[in-house]
């Protein structure tokens, strides 16, 4: 492969994201004796109100740095509360109080947000890294560094099945986040946690699983699955059938403490086209309101081949967080390999001609099939026993 990709790469249920490392510019003298700059990626911030320190903590209007990281940021004049919310990660900070949440766990200040000159000042360090950022201070300017991709960073998510628990204890100091396959659609359109058919299910002591989560800094999702056409085009086919089921899964999603959603519905047909765009706009618009995120698994296409038009990538990938590419499985019927470069690659061009290649994810899988005499006997997966 010849180009360079800002990619992240899923391998069977883990998203690995590699953000490349870069410097900052180095930065020279400044005039005003004592006054604080803050340069993010290299850009000098320019604020009305100056930051300050204050107990051994640089502190600076929350609006500037937060639109400066991306973020989309919120002041609440009544409860004296600000949140920002950029890619799954929602910041809830409180003016005079030293416990702030990230995605609803709490974490102690050493100082906390203040109000001065009408202005609320946050602590820089904490706000950015929260974002992962990378701030460093120059004390012989008197400067805050922040870096948007200044450090090295692995996103792992791993997909929660309904009998997952053994592998979900082994590989949690490995992950990131986790989506659970826990719901999907039953035969009316309605959301559902009692798929025993499909085995699709909520599992007994599914809260310890929360609860883990949590405790070890993971955020999780609430995937919602469904491949079946007809149900997927009886519950997409109104505004009241698409409004009904998105709020059956804010609910769960607000009961249970979710981090957002992704939605894996295989197999929409191909004149349910705009009413899954619309289903995905309404979804993204309500999730937004409520400091969740939303991420999409989609079936793969390339500019030659276009095997499923009712996914709009340009739309679906500018009303989500990111997306998932299900580039794998691309010869099943066939002996052949199931996710071959060449092929990986064009889907990769495809995807990323029409959504940002930072809300990429491309989705290998990690099996193979095993052949004999012409015919399909299994599925191959690694193992690590001591020889491979």
């Amino acid at each position: 492969m010849t180009k360079r990709r800002n990619w992240r790469i899923y391998i069977i249920g883990f998203f690995i994201t590699l953000f490349a490392l870069t410097a900052f510019m180095p930065v020279t003298s400044y005039a005003a004796a004592g006054y604080i700059r803050v340069f993010i990626d290299g850009k000098n911030l320019e604020f009305d109100v100056p930051p300050i320190i204050q107990n051994d903590r640089t502190l600076a209007p929350f609006r500037k740095i937060g639109e400066a990281l991306g973020a989309e940021v919120k002041w609440d004049q009544d409860t004296k509360t600000v949140t920002a919310y950029k890619q799954g990660t929602t910041l809830l900070l409180k003016i005079g109080d030293d416990t702030a949440y990230v995605n609803q766990s709490p974490v102690k200040l050493d100082m906390p947000p203040i109000i001065k000159d009408n202005r609320t000042l946050v602590p820089i360090r904490f706000f950015s890294e929260a974002f992962d950022a990378a701030v460093m201070w120059d004390n012989a300017t008197r400067s805050v560094l922040i870096s948007t991709d200044g450090k090295q960073s692995k996103y792992i998510m791993g997909y929660y099945y309904s009998e997952s628990y053994t592998d979900f204890l082994n590989n949690l100091d490995k992950m990131s986040s986790t989506a659970v396959k826990w719901y999907t659609l039953d035969e009316y359109g309605d959301l559902t946690d009692n798929d025993n058919v499909r085995y699709i299910n909520v599992p007994n002591g599914y809260e310890n699983v929360l609860k883990l989560s949590k405790e070890n800094g993971l955020e999780v999702y609430m995937l919602v699955f469904e491949s079946n056409s007809e149900r997927l085009e009886k519950v997409l086919a109104t505004p009241q059938s698409r409004a009904r089921l998105i709020n059956q899964m804010v609910t769960v999603v607000e009961r249970e403490g979710f981090d957002g959603i992704n939605i894996d519905f295989e197999f929409i047909k191909a004149a349910d086209k705009e009413n899954f765009n619309e289903f995905i706009k309404s979804l993204y618009s309500v999730l937004k309101t409520h400091g969740k995120s939303l991420n999409l698994s989609l079936p793969v296409k390339t500019e030659k081949n276009d095997w499923w038009p009712a996914y709009d990538y340009a739309t679906l990938g500018a009303n989500c967080d990111f997306v998932v590419l299900m580039a794998y499985d691309k010869n099943p019927g066939t002996p052949g390999p199931q996710s071959g470069v060449d092929w990986v690659e064009e889907v990769v061009d495809y995807a990323i001609a029409r959504i940002p290649a930072e809300k990429v994810v491309l989705g290998i899988g990690n099996y193979g099939y095993d052949w004999a005499q012409g015919r399909r006997r299994g599925s191959v997966i690694p193992e690590n026993n001591g020889a491979t």
